[in-house]
């Protein structure tokens, strides 16, 4: 423990590294020369000088990108840093972690090659900023994103990876494909650094697993995101890693994690964690509930020694996935609204389409399927949907495909509603069907996205 009542030399061998120790002890008197009980004061010129060095944030050696403003200047984010300590991006709904990341991006994409894996569909006007290839990941089957990352890394191409239109298992799945391309990149690749920046990574590797059968999709998901942050850096790979919150992460990504931005969190757990990453006791902690959009405390080897609080600055490109503005309901009266949604239309669907197999189960069921006078037709469709899944398409483009009347293409669309087999809209000119989603659990791989 250090002596309450020393007096330091700045020349001490033993004297504190530490700013906030060193103001400490100077506002107590215990700097020689410095402080309320100097013993040989110094010119006001010279501690001027000391006061701003202390105050002013370094500014790193190398490639380094601009982040944001704080008390103490504007904080630099260290590219070689990075590059060996990962960084997570977290912050509640609304905290500005989505367009950090985008900010971060656009500073960085001149330094090495940046990767986008975007679960929500966000980015795509980034992408075009920056000059990254669009892969959505739906058109694709798992081998093919592998060595997609392959040829990408190989060729120093960025790319922006969209995994929207995808059930949760087949995301993961998908996701963990594209990364394990990264890590079997060859040697002489890894010389070609990259940024791979995931947003929303809580739904590519949770905390926990949504049922017993999403378990060992859970497993794959996270061993492969702990795996890209744990072995990336001598392979060239930093990630970068935004989330809504600590509690839904795994536990073992985080914990790669050497850098962290942490912005406003609401929840207990959520504010315990960040807490203790920033090295905050239960007072300061409060703070974390405070914050508003785009401010975030920094902390790690790539940013600041010590948590500082930082404005991010704005983007250059628009945020997709900002709040929207609030706007009113329409200004119709009750009898216009019942009209707009057609509703007599759809109470006679509901007689139609219950219709074909009422009260039946099982055996009984699959007699009145395989009897009613569309199932050959429903059969077909099914066969056509399957090929395009987990996409789309419209009620024309099937009868045009299918070579069909439209009447049976509807009425087989119909038979296969009520047996649970399509999601499809009412009969009109716009209705469009695909696959259920159970039936879309069990068909992912796939490369055609449209009917010929």
């Amino acid at each position: 423990m250090m002596n309450d009542t020393r007096v330091f030399r700045r020349s001490d061998p033993d004297f504190p590294t530490t700013v906030a120790l060193q103001r400490r002890l100077i506002a107590n008197g215990r700097v020689e020369g410095e402080g309320p009980h100097r013993q040989h004061p110094i010119g006001l010129a010279t501690r001027s000088r000391i006061d701003a060095a202390s105050l002013q944030l370094p500014v790193p050696d190398g490639p380094a990108v601009p982040l944001g403003e704080t008390d103490r200047g504007t904080l630099h984010l260290d590219l070689n840093r990075l590059l060996a300590g990962r960084c997570l991006i977290q912050g509640s709904s609304g905290a500005g972690k989505s367009a950090t990341l985008r900010h971060l991006i656009e500073e960085a994409h001149d330094y090495l090659t940046v990767m986008i894996v975007d679960p929500e569909g966000e980015f795509g006007n980034l992408a075009e900023h920056i000059g990254a290839a669009t892969i959505k990941a739906c058109e694709i089957a798992t081998d093919g994103l592998t060595a997609a990352a392959m040829r990408a890394r190989h060729h120093r191409l960025p790319l922006h990876l969209d995994l929207t239109d995808l059930e949760p298992d087949v995301r993961i799945t998908k996701a963990a494909a594209f990364f394990a391309g990264l890590l079997a990149s060859p040697r002489e690749d890894w010389a070609h650094t990259v940024l791979v920046a995931i947003d929303e990574a809580h739904l590519l590797a949770p905390h926990m697993a949504a049922s017993a059968r999403d378990a060992e999709t859970r497993r794959l998901g996270v061993a492969t995101l702990t795996d890209l942050a744990a072995r990336g850096r001598k392979r060239g790979i930093s990630p970068v890693i935004a989330t809504q919150r600590l509690a839904k992460l795994a536990a073992s990504v985080v914990s790669e994690l050497h850098n962290v931005l942490l912005g406003l969190n609401i929840f207990d757990r959520d504010v315990a964690r960040a807490a203790d990453l920033l090295g905050f006791g239960t007072e300061r902690a409060a703070v974390l509930r405070t914050l508003r959009p785009g401010e975030f405390y920094a902390l790690g080897p790539a940013l600041c020694p010590l948590p500082e609080l930082v404005r991010i600055a704005p983007t250059v490109t628009r945020h997709v996935g900002a709040t929207p503005e609030l706007l009113a309901s329409a200004d119709v009266t009750p009898d216009e609204a019942r009209s707009l949604l057609d509703l007599d239309a759809l109470r006679e669907l509901g007689r139609t389409t219950a219709a074909p197999m009422p009260g039946r189960s099982g055996v009984r069921a699959l007699d009145g399927f395989l009897l009613d006078q569309h199932a050959a037709a429903a059969a077909r469709v099914v066969a056509s949907l399957r090929a395009i899944t987990p996409n789309a398409t419209t009620a024309a483009d099937l009868a045009r495909h299918l070579a069909l009347e439209a009447e049976a293409v509807h009425g087989a669309l119909d038979l296969l509603a009520v047996a649970g087999a399509v999601d499809t809209m009412p009969r009109g000119d716009d209705r469009i069907a695909r696959l259920s989603a159970r039936l879309r659990l069990r068909v992912s791989d796939t490369t055609v996205v449209g009917l010929a």
